[in-house]
């Protein structure tokens, strides 16, 4: 038996994804770190479903009415359609936030939540769960000599209630944020875009080459692959790196020879839910993912699909 604590958390919106949140933030409430006060959804009885699962006495419809039970923070995996409003009223409540990514639909708007954020001197951080992952934080600690380009595979089929977004809001968002963090690059250009496997208008297969300062960074992202593959290349002046997300494995090649490791670490949902928290609390961690990182990753993917149309 362990006695509630800490932050007050809700989560609005217990899809797929969102059930997931809530059986993280569970076993950080199991550690004394936070109380989960309840679990919102427009689908009620879904909210009911995953309140009895997780042993959460308050299921509720809406942001507001989690206010309402007195939560201090929120967590929003509601589509993507619906993440900005979301946002904008738990911030209007006085929520601290993290916003699943990629946060918004338009630029405009992530730059809305965060004039909001910083006016209410709130935290609003970005579910950029990729930079939490013990392949790339292993990768970081070792990276050796200036990186020369990058290639970041994201591939598998998604489901076809998801192919109703663009795969490059959907799943490239990922890629561009690690690119940007891996190289932290003063100028950005996109160089090309292809885009194939058109459903409903929307091509499912997107391949993007940016240019970070003089680090070219290729990305490749598939949604109807039935194939799940996540991985990362880096290629620096001095050696090569290989991180596989799907098989936790980080593989390197110098010039006196090469090694396959396997990563462990914390569950990335779990990091990134612990970050937040710890933000929440004023101890923010010089790696947790911003609102100003969305919106820069936003207007790159708006320059991505802006050259999709035209192709």
């Amino acid at each position: 038996m362990w006695v509630l604590s800490g932050v007050k958390v809700g989560v609005v919106g217990v899809g797929v994804w969102g059930k997931n949140v809530v059986r993280a933030l569970k076993e950080l409430e199991r550690e004394g770190l936070i109380e989960v006060v309840g679990v919102a959804d427009v689908n009620v009885d879904r909210a009911l479903e995953v309140a009895n699962m997780y042993g959460i006495s308050a299921y509720v419809r809406n942001v507001r009415e989690i206010a309402g039970l007195g939560a201090e923070a929120v967590v929003i995996s509601v589509p993507i359609n619906e993440l900005f409003n979301v946002a904008r009223e738990a911030l209007s409540l006085g929520l601290h936030v993290l916003i699943e990514k990629p946060v918004s639909e338009r630029s405009e708007e992530v730059a809305e939540l965060i004039r909001i954020a910083e006016s209410s001197s709130l935290v609003a951080q970005p579910g950029f769960i990729v930079r939490y992952d013990p392949g790339i934080k292993t990768l970081k600690k070792i990276l050796k000599g200036k990186v020369k380009y990058l290639v970041l595979k994201r591939l598998s089929a998604r489901p076809p209630h998801r192919r109703k977004y663009s795969v490059v809001l959907d799943l490239m968002t990922h890629d561009v944020d690690l690119a940007l963090n891996l190289v932290n690059p003063e100028e950005t250009l996109l160089v090309s875009v292809l885009g194939f496997k058109r459903e409903n208008g929307l091509p499912q297969e997107v391949h993007a080459t940016l240019l970070l300062d003089d680090v070219v960074a290729h990305l490749i992202t598939d949604g109807v692959l039935p194939v799940k593959i996540r991985c990362a290349e880096i290629v620096t002046e001095d050696a090569y790196y290989e991180v596989s997300f799907t098989d936790s494995t980080l593989l390197v090649r110098e010039a006196n020879g090469s090694y396959t490791q396997r990563v462990e670490g914390e569950e990335p949902l779990k990091a990134e839910l612990r970050d937040f928290i710890r933000s929440v609390e004023g101890h923010k961690s010089p790696d947790a993912p911003t609102l100003q990182d969305a919106l820069r990753v936003l207007r790159l993917v708006e320059s991505i699909e802006q050259k999709l149309s035209l192709v």
